[in-house]
């Protein structure tokens, strides 16, 4: 279908339904136009929900509607794909989050941190190329491991927000507590900034997860929110599972993870002390994250 209202882009969308196969050829579009956008329905529906991130959940669903009322000529199809769509995207998120929840727990990413870069010493583009090779080094020969995504501030300067996992005496530089005048929030502020990053990146911030931060893993449902907001994808370092794979002592089981769901048997939830088996079968005590390497680790 065809919308011949000029979009925000200033440019005209010619939409075509993939679930028919409707195929708009870009070419003949691009001779009725100067200015054409090809697209399909999923496309535009998710570019509007993505705009719509912190929005509650009436609030989305109503601006998602609006905005692709245009697309449609009969609002019974209308109001059925705005659901269909809704109800995937919620179930999508949802697993997203409790994946991440899961990596946080298991492999105790303990570290919040936002990296950002100094127009001084590099591009945007030598920023997230230097930036991804230099944690991918640190995770190689010191053992970190991290997990994060990539995030446009309202200036639409690029950031990476990110939780990490830093062994004891691994840390580069010093993490050292600062205060200066915000000019976004206007008044002074407080944080804590990792010299290292500092000096070869530009500003940053490094804070220390408490243990109950971590059980509610409110940071890993940041990290979502930026993944949802600007369509990115999650980036993990090599090893990053959500599950361990062994076997297990019946007495250290609480519940299946889907116990309505018969059909799934392997997954279950297990008590902070459970025992763990290496893959060659030998029993290894009480699990803790030292451990791990020994581990067979499965998504």
């Amino acid at each position: 279908m065809r919308d011949d209202a000029k979009t925000k882009e200033n440019v005209v969308a010619l939409v075509y339904d993939e679930d028919y196969e409707n195929i708009v050829d870009s070419h003949i579009c691009a001779n009725e136009c100067e200015n054409v956008r090809v697209t399909t329905l999923t496309k535009e529906f998710k570019r509007y929900y993505r705009q719509s991130v912190g929005m509650r959940w009436e609030k989305c669903r109503k601006y998602v509607t609006d905005m692709m009322r245009p697309y449609f000529d009969n609002e019974d199809d209308l109001q059925y794909f705005i659901s269909h769509k809704m109800r995937n995207a919620f179930r999508a998120s949802r697993a997203r989050l409790n994946r991440c929840k899961r990596r946080v727990a298991l492999h105790g990413l303990d570290w919040f941190c936002t990296f950002t870069y100094d127009d001084k010493k590099m591009t945007e583009e030598e920023f997230s190329k230097k930036l991804l090779n230099t944690l991918r080094h640190f995770a190689s020969r010191k053992g970190w491991k991290y997990m994060g995504a990539w995030e446009r501030g309202e200036t639409g300067r690029l950031h990476f927000h990110a939780l990490l996992n830093i062994p004891e005496g691994t840390m580069s530089g010093e993490v050292e507590k600062r205060r200066e005048y915000d000019p976004a929030r206007k008044k002074m502020v407080t944080y804590n900034i990792n010299t290292f990053f500092e000096k070869t990146f530009g500003r940053n911030t490094f804070d220390k997860l408490s243990n109950l931060a971590m059980r509610y893993s409110k940071t890993a449902e940041y990290i979502v929110k930026y993944l949802e907001k600007d369509g990115g994808r999650l980036i993990c370092s090599r090893g990053l599972d959500a599950f361990i794979e062994t076997q297990i002592d019946e007495e250290d089981i609480i519940i299946a993870l889907h116990p309505d769901e018969p059909y799934d048997d392997r997954k279950y939830i297990l008590f902070d002390d459970f025992k763990v088996w290496d893959r060659n079968g030998k029993c290894l005590g009480a699990f803790n994250r030292s451990l791990l390497p020994q581990l067979k680790l499965v998504s």
